[in-house]
């Protein structure tokens, strides 16, 4: 019997997901397990806001391929440029060619623009630890040079969930900063520009506005039902006909799939995502399956789009491992039913907002929460010692803040 090549392109929660999964049915199918990705670690990407305002963090966020897996998948560092579904190869960067039997596509997002160049070449996006260093740098720079002499201004493009939490956090460094330049803390501004009519638009009414009136209790000023049309060197222009000055401006506003599918023809949407069957399989191809970001589920009984939260991706890779086993074994493949508790959103210190189906909590016990998520995946892809290990080291850099 000849081993069977599954390769997992990206190693975000769906990718992490379906790996572990195989791993499960390594040795009884004799599979080998290819990982490809463009970084050597995992990233757990609810968090990058930490490493973009605090230096602390980076350690709790990246996770090794080679301490989740030890040994059991061959993991390759590089980027990918050709995905060929007929010819069941992949090709990355350095030309590297990497054959498979089956294939998971579970790439992720990327910073979508909307087609405004000026807001790609100005704003600063949040999807890459490199992403928050360069967001955390740029601060920094902008206090060493200028927090004696004027107003600091920090611009939010976008008052989804990155860029709310991302903003409670920058309440947070520009205190420390303030401290640490000596200067007062009413020396920066820092606005969010929202275009739809409240912030965090996938929450209920009432949950929404918590998180706005935390925000402002905070500083922050909020504007909503503005989208920004151009932004040049100094200055963001909305369609309300307002311009807004800024020294710091991060663009967390759009997300789309990683364009390298669309580069490779495969049957995607307007937002790039590869529109997939009840079972996650691409159309036309019985091998080959989308999870995650990647994928365009709509669910076939209640109509509902998956949302694009980590839950989602992880169960629809793990969904995805099951259903390659179930091909092997002739059996019939299982349908994907959406599975999504709800939201937490941390806005600063102990604060989260935690929201269920019709019931949300502020709050302490929201922090709480988070936590508990937070260990529970940990848990789901490291050993016991280092999970906890890993989960102690992040809830104290987080008390810390």
């Amino acid at each position: 019997m000849f081993k069977k090549n599954v390769v997992i392109l990206g190693g975000g929660f769906a990718g992490v997901s379906a790996a572990l999964e195989l791993i499960r049915h390594k040795e009884e199918y004799d599979l080998r397990i290819t990982l490809i990705d463009k970084n050597s670690y995992h990233t757990f990407t609810p968090s990058l806001y930490e490493v973009a305002t605090c230096e602390e963090t980076q350690k709790n966020i990246v996770i090794s391929f080679g301490e989740i897996f030890g040994r059991k998948v061959h993991v390759v560092k590089g980027e990918i440029t050709t995905i060929n579904l007929k010819d069941k190869f992949i090709k990355t960067k350095d030309k590297k060619h990497f054959y498979f039997d089956y294939l998971i596509i579970a790439m992720g997002s990327e910073s979508s623009c909307f087609g405004i160049s000026s807001i790609e070449k100005y704003g600063y996006s949040l999807k890459s630890v490199v992403d928050a260093y360069k967001i955390q740098e740029k601060i920094r720079d902008i206090f060493h040079k200028e927090a004696e002499h004027k107003k600091i201004n920090i611009v939010v493009g976008g008052g989804g969930f990155s860029g709310t939490e991302l903003t409670a956090e920058l309440v947070c460094f520009q205190e420390r900063l303030a401290k640490e330049y000596s200067c007062k803390n009413s020396c920066v501004k820092i606005t969010v520009i929202q275009g739809s009519e409240r912030l965090l638009k996938e929450l209920d009414q009432e949950a929404s506005e918590t998180a706005k009136k935390r925000l402002e209790a905070l500083g922050v000023k909020i504007c909503l039902k503005e989208h920004i049309k151009n932004v040049d060197k100094k200055n963001i222009e909305t369609d309300a006909g307002n311009s807004y000055s800024y020294d710091v401006f991060i663009w967390t506003g759009g997300v789309r799939s990683v364009s390298v599918l669309a580069k490779n023809d495969l049957p995607v949407n307007a937002r790039g995502q590869i529109m997939v069957n009840d079972c996650l399989q691409v159309a036309g191809f019985d091998n080959i399956l989308a999870a995650g970001d990647n994928a365009e589920f709509i669910d076939s009984l209640t109509k509902q789009h998956a949302p694009g939260v980590a839950e989602v991706a992880e169960s629809q890779g793990k969904l995805s491992a099951e259903n390659i086993i179930r091909h092997l074994k002739k059996e019939k493949l299982l349908k994907y039913k959406i599975k999504h508790s709800g939201y937490i959103i941390p806005l600063k210190g102990k604060f989260a907002i935690l929201e269920m189906k019709n019931f949300h909590i502020a709050g302490f016990i929201g922090w709480i929460a988070q936590q508990y998520v937070v260990l529970r995946y940990f848990l789901s892809i490291l050993s016991l010692p280092k999970a906890f290990r890993r989960w102690n080291n992040f809830e104290k850099d987080l008390r810390q803040n």
